[in-house]
């Protein structure tokens, strides 16, 4: 097919940019949660893993769904 959609795809810039930040923010978010009551503050060691993890995955759901619709198209 000529209109695959690869996971590198320029189209792709815009879901990757709010997955990132999506991520950040959810890893900020388990890092203070699970750090509030420590007088250290939040765990970088639980922060970094799981934005990573969190942006990845988001990242990948934003290209299901996006090359779902181009198949549509």
């Amino acid at each position: 097919m000529a209109d695959d959609l690869s996971l590198f795809d320029r189209r792709m810039r815009g879901p990757a940019g709010i997955a990132l930040a999506a991520g950040v923010v959810l890893g900020l978010l388990t890092g203070y949660t699970v750090g509030a009551g420590t007088p250290d503050g939040p765990s970088w060691t639980l922060v970094v893993p799981f934005a990573l993890l969190a942006s990845v995955f988001l990242y990948l759901g934003a290209y299901r769904n996006l090359s779902k619709r181009v198949e549509d198209t």
